[in-house]
């Protein structure tokens, strides 16, 4: 993809503040460019300088994310949505192999490393469409030589992310592009959302429909998965959120089968629908006002557990040289009725 033009474009628009183009604006709040997309009732705003955050989702007025008190916050984890890549969640040791290759990264997590490299980054800006039906941004991480990313994973590739907006639904859609690599570049790709509790904690359901919970010590999942007719909590069937303590990664994700959040005292829901190469799901519920439901194309220290020979668990995704791959997320918001949660 020929990017220059494009930044050339934004760059002549970018010096003009709250330019609108269809449903989509661009302003500045604390020194950082937002993008707000609409449609309908739903609005998001979007920071690809902090992190590609689509940091705000409102939908009906109401707000679903966890919000800084000020953008300067917002780049990294905590706050928003952010973008967990090329590396989700944890990586033992803060250093993998892959194809001979030795990767070591700074640790930020004990002795290990956690949330990949792309939520601190300043994402480039790519383009911007909008239609009766959609509001979209798009914008690109670079891995290729002689880049800062490519310096702490040397794989030469770029990342491609777009944000889209419907009247009651985002989808994050992302695409990696090795299509002028020459060696293949071992990832995997999720988002960290920091959902709020819309009503009270004991009124919030959560469904995960996957076929296993993957042990673990120290949220560094072992590779062994235990069937959820083992486990000591309803796996596939909705539960409440009171008094849980989940920090658990979940295995055997399925596009058919979305993760379901219902707000039960408020009529509200959320529906996590996702591709095919989100097979895993990390649910986090510290003794917070929010609390983390993260899809994911690979299990936490993926690429350990692949080069352990553990390939199916892991599935950690590989793009090879001259080759593309993509996936997608999206959340649906609803207002419900009071029978419909209950049946």
């Amino acid at each position: 993809m020929m990017l220059r033009p494009l930044l050339c474009c934004f760059a002549l628009c970018a010096v003009v503040p709250n330019v609108v183009a269809g449903e989509i604006s661009i302003g500045n709040e604390s020194g950082t460019q937002v993008f707000t997309l609409r449609q309908g009732t739903t609005v998001v705003k979007f920071a690809p300088g902090a992190g590609a955050n689509a940091y705000s989702i409102r939908v009906d007025d109401v707000e679903y994310l966890r919000q800084p008190d000020s953008l300067d916050k917002l780049p990294g984890v905590g706050f928003g949505n952010p973008i967990l890549y090329p590396t989700p969640n944890r990586v033992k040791n803060a250093a993998f192999e892959f194809d001979g290759q030795a990767v070591r990264f700074q640790p930020n997590a004990g002795g290990n490393f956690i949330h990949g490299l792309v939520n601190r980054h300043a994402w480039q800006f790519v383009r911007s469409r909008s239609d009766s039906k959609h509001a979209a941004i798009t914008c690109v991480a670079d891995f290729r030589d002689g880049t800062a990313l490519h310096s702490r994973f040397p794989f030469p590739h770029e990342l491609y992310l777009t944000v889209t907006v419907s009247d009651g639904a985002v989808r994050w859609t992302y695409e990696v592009d090795n299509t002028a690599g020459t060696a293949a570049v071992p990832f995997g790709f999720a988002l960290h959302p920091y959902f709020v509790y819309q009503g009270r904690r004991a009124d919030t359901y959560l469904k995960i429909p996957a076929t296993h919970w993957m042990e673990s010590e120290k949220q560094l999942p072992s590779g062994k998965l235990v069937a959820k007719d083992q486990l000591g909590f309803p796996l596939g069937e909705f539960m409440s959120l009171k008094g849980t303590t989940f920090d658990d990664v979940f295995w055997g994700m399925k596009p058919d089968q979305p993760t379901v959040i219902e707000y039960r005292d408020v009529n509200r829901m959320i529906t996590i629908a996702a591709s095919e190469a989100f097979t895993h799901l990390v649910v986090w519920t510290p003794d917070r006002p929010y609390f983390g439901v993260e899809s994911q194309t690979c299990s936490t220290d993926a690429h350990n557990l692949h080069a352990a020979g553990k390939t199916s668990e892991a599935h950690l995704q590989i793009c090879q040289p001259g080759q593309t791959l993509s996936g997608w997320v999206e959340y649906q918001f609803k207002k419900v009725s009071d029978t419909f949660l209950a049946e």
